[in-house]
């Protein structure tokens, strides 16, 4: 099993990496994490079936920029 999201993400965010395979969960929190644009994640997982905004993706970000 892989290690959970860092910081604190939303039921969302949190729920849509539970049911990710392993390898793709470490391709999305590598997306997550290196800033690339929120639309663009928030779109291909969509096409892929996982409902997220680039919205919930934006304050996930800024929590852990934060520190919160």
């Amino acid at each position: 099993m892989s290690a959970p999201l860092p910081g604190k993400p939303g039921p969302t965010l949190k729920r849509l990496y539970e049911e990710l395979e392993p390898d793709v969960r470490e391709t999305v929190l590598v997306r997550l994490l290196d800033g690339s644009s929120a639309e663009r994640l928030a779109l291909v997982l969509r096409k892929h079936g996982h409902r997220v905004s680039a919205s919930t993706i934006r304050t996930y970000r800024r929590s852990l920029r934060d520190g919160v």
